[in-house]
């Protein structure tokens, strides 16, 4: 049977989740067994916190040793155009003591845009829902450039978008994938307790959001919400986030 799910940003309940039939590849975020171009059949959400913002986006080749190289993150608030790149993070856990504790920092871009069609939607259960709705893929890329400890569990920064009058658009969050909006993970290495994602490598992924009749997504921005700060209000992205505008 096909689902579904809408979500709004990270700070408010999850409304449908979509699910795709048979043939379609996955599009979720999960720590893959191997090196892959797909994503895994599932989706993951994990959230993650800590460290604090500092200036500047820094634009040189990540390094890809076992751990890599932390780099400054972007400042909150910094307005970009689609291709430009920021330094964000993720982790998982909250106590950076804590042995199971990761965490990571990324070249994170929103390369594209693009409008759908309502027809995209057709696949999903109860696609009569999504009447007057136009689907937008957000293309996004992340490059690894470090992580504090080998790990394919730790999720990639996680990004929203926006309708023209700068309020959130609603996110179909989509077990398996549509045609239009592929996904690549990240290169993996080695192999059982060691497996990792490799330092240096990028993930190519997209996001379906979408946009009532008359509407469009002209924006995407990172809150740092996939960061599990010790309390919500020491994350400076959260009323300040860097955008991406078309």
């Amino acid at each position: 049977m096909i689902n579904y799910r809408t979500s709004l940003r990270p700070f408010t309940a999850l409304g449908m989740a979509a699910v795709l039939g048979l043939g379609l590849s996955a599009c979720a975020s999960e720590a893959p067994a191997a090196s892959e171009s797909q994503a895994a059949p599932e989706a993951s959400e994990s959230a993650s916190p800590s460290a604090s913002a500092s200036a500047s986006a820094s634009e040189s080749a990540p390094a890809a040793g076992a751990a890599g190289t932390a780099k400054d993150l972007t400042a909150p608030g910094t307005k970009l155009g689609l291709g430009e790149k920021a330094v964000t993070h993720s982790n998982t856990g909250k106590d950076p003591a804590d042995a199971k504790y990761v965490e990571a920092t990324y070249t994170t871009s929103v390369t594209k845009i693009t409008a759908g069609a309502e027809a995209d939607l057709a696949a999903l259960k109860d696609a009569a829902k999504f009447a007057g709705q136009t689907p937008y893929y957000v293309f996004t890329e992340h490059t690894l450039d470090s992580l504090s400890k080998p790990s394919a569990g730790i999720s990639e920064p996680r990004l929203n978008a926006q309708l023209k009058d700068g309020t959130d658009a609603q996110k179909l969050i989509i077990i398996g994938s549509l045609d239009q909006c592929p996904t690549k993970r990240f290169e993996t290495t080695g192999s059982g307790d060691n497996l990792s994602y490799k330092v240096g490598s990028t993930m190519t992924s997209c996001q379906v959001f979408l946009a009532p009749a008359g509407d469009e997504i002209v924006s995407a921005d990172y809150a740092d919400s996939g960061f599990s700060y010790a309390s919500s209000s020491d994350n400076p992205y959260r009323k300040n986030p860097i955008v991406w505008s078309k």
